[in-house]
């Protein structure tokens, strides 16, 4: 009751001081009417006692301004001086003058100093008559002070979200999240990237026909996905790009297919015709390489180029070596040559003047891929016999008959043998075991010295010349002939020569063979010279390799001068070219 008159009182002197009526209304008791309409009256007569000594300041400082600004001191000063000179005043009244104004001017400076003083003083002090006024209406309120807080508290929440958290989106593909992103035209610039690469790619317009949602929120910076990153994930399910595999041989490209497996396939049906149930492994002896490759995921692959280029055959020059009863054209038809074919490739050799061990280059067909088969084999094979050599006087020295004859021995040999296109070309003895032990064989070494007329085991050709007619059968003047031997072609009277050492047995005419001169060499083989002109050695004879025992002629059955020359083993005739060097 008591603080209810004070609080009357001190507002009956607030309306005293500004001049203003009662405007609280009470009910005879001398109390307000309400607590809410006394605040407001209250509030109402301290703004507008603020607002009146407001105005009075105001005034102050104009007319302060009015007096102390720069013109009109200026013009003050100005005044002065024009009224020195015109008074006729001397210097010192003019330096009193002087004095004067200045001693005017920091007057001026002074009050200016001092009101900017006041104004600031005057700030402050309405900056805690505000706070002040804020203390007592809160102090004043009924309502708690709590709620002020709280409003506080959401005025600074509000501005502390907003300067941290922006707005963004939440990307979903296919209803999968996969990026936060700024704003939709970062999702269209996405998109738009996506589908030009993959059109590039596929050489066609593509659309990104994805299901694609924003959902906004809000997030820091820190939480935006890297648009680029994001873009390389999601063109990566497109597909545009497949993994495809080539073949390469030898650095040269056949072609690509969609699988390796394919490849492989193919590769194992080019070297099939050269594996056996005995193969351990085999590979190619060309570089072959299958190696993965990036390609547009719609490329259309064809591997039957592949195919064929694998199974075509190619030629390859290599050598061979001329064995023992080899010819010239029989080596040709055997390799699926003509003997042009291969003069051509040997145009050094003669023909007719073949040799044993003699190397010719040939031509052979061999696959695109030439494959090394590696097999493991097991056999059986023969350990020869051991030969012990007892020396004699009575055959030549090279010369060797055997006394005692042993018996080979057998051996099971397991092997991994090596294979170029089914030829052989290393063979590694892995084990072998003895089945049956050998026996030694006995034989004579001869050690008289060979004389020249003894046999050297091969013959030299006769003659030089054409071969006008091979060992065979042949058309002779029009019906079927089997000619025993070779005709040479040489001019009459050309030297005959002996093939080989050894004993004339026929030395005269005989038949149809005219001249003919016969040797027996010492292997047991026999050759005959015929359609001599002449004669130069007699039965019995010892003669010696590459002795003239003839000159050529045309007599007996003969169309023209050549030499036959036959070769005859146990009576009967064979082809003379094989046993010729």
């Amino acid at each position: 009751m008591k603080q209810a008159e004070r609080d009357h009182e001190t507002l009956e002197n607030q309306k005293e001081e500004v001049g203003t009526a009662d405007p609280v209304k009470n009910d005879g008791t001398g109390k307000p009417a309400s607590w809410r309409s006394y605040i407001e009256q209250t509030e109402a007569a301290e703004k507008k006692a603020e607002q009146e000594a407001a105005k009075a300041r105001a005034a102050e400082i104009k007319a302060s301004k009015k007096r102390f600004q720069p013109k009109a001191l200026a013009d003050k000063a100005k005044a002065a001086l024009s009224g020195a000179k015109r008074d006729g005043a001397g210097q010192g009244q003019l330096k009193e003058k002087a004095a004067q104004i200045g001693k005017t001017l920091a007057e001026a400076a002074e009050v200016c100093w001092e009101k900017t003083c006041a104004a600031t003083a005057e700030g402050w002090d309405k900056a805690g008559s505000a706070m002040a006024k804020v203390r007592g209406v809160v102090a004043r309120h009924p309502v708690s002070p709590l709620l002020y807080v709280t409003l506080l508290a959401v005025v600074i929440g509000v501005t502390a979200f907003h300067g941290t958290y922006a707005r963004a989106y939440v990307l979903e593909v296919n209803g999968q999240e996969v990026a936060v992103v700024s704003s939709p035209d970062e999702k269209d610039a996405i998109v738009s990237n996506i589908e030009s690469r993959a059109s590039d790619i596929l050489g066609e317009h593509y659309d990104y026909d994805a299901e694609i949602s924003l959902t906004p929120v809000y997030a820091v910076p820190s939480e935006l996905s890297d648009t680029a990153q994001v873009e390389d994930a999601l063109f990566e399910d497109v597909g545009a790009w497949m993994t495809a595999y080539g073949l390469r041989v030898d650095g040269q490209e056949l072609g690509y297919a969609a699988t390796q497996e394919e490849l492989y396939r193919m590769l194992d049906a080019a070297a099939q015709p050269y594996l056996t149930a005995d193969t351990v492994s085999y590979e190619f002896v060309e570089d072959v390489e299958v190696y993965p490759i990036e390609m547009p995921s719609n490329t259309k692959f064809d591997v039957e180029p592949i195919r064929e280029t694998l199974a075509q055959m190619r030629v390859e020059q290599s050598t061979y070596v001329v064995k023992k009863g080899d010819t010239f054209n029989a080596i040709a038809y055997s390799l699926d040559m003509w003997p042009y074919e291969l003069s051509v490739l040997n145009p050094d050799v003669i023909v007719d003047k073949l040799w044993v061990d003699q190397e010719l280059i040939i031509q052979e067909a061999v696959p695109y891929l030439s494959v090394m088969n590696i097999t493991n084999e097991t056999y059986e094979e023969v350990i020869a016999s051991p030969v012990e050599y007892i020396e004699t006087p009575d055959l030549y020295v090279g010369d060797t008959k055997v006394k005692e004859q042993g018996e080979d021995g057998l051996a099971l040999v397991n092997a991994n043998v090596t294979y170029v296109n089914g030829v052989e070309v290393e063979r590694e003895i892995l084990a072998s075991d003895t089945l049956k032990e050998p026996t030694t064989t006995y034989a004579y070494s001869g050690t008289t010295p060979r004389p020249v007329t003894a046999s050297n085991g091969y013959f030299i050709w006769p003659v030089r010349g054409t071969i006008t007619s091979n060992f065979g059968g042949r058309n002779l003047w029009g019906s079927y002939d089997f000619h025993l031997g070779l005709d040479i072609a040489c001019p009459t009277g050309t030297s005959i020569k002996a093939a080989d050492g050894g004993t004339v047995i026929k030395s005269g005419w005989s038949g149809s063979y005219g001249n003919l001169v016969a040797i027996r060499h010492d292997n047991g083989y026999v050759t005959y010279y015929a359609h001599n002109s002449s004669l130069l050695v007699s039965v019995g004879d010892k003669v010696y390799q590459g002795q003239v025992i003839a000159r050529a002629g045309m007599t007996g059955n003969a169309s023209g001068p050549h030499c036959h020359f036959e070769v005859r083993i146990n009576g009967t005739s064979v082809n003379p070219r094989n046993y010729l060097r």
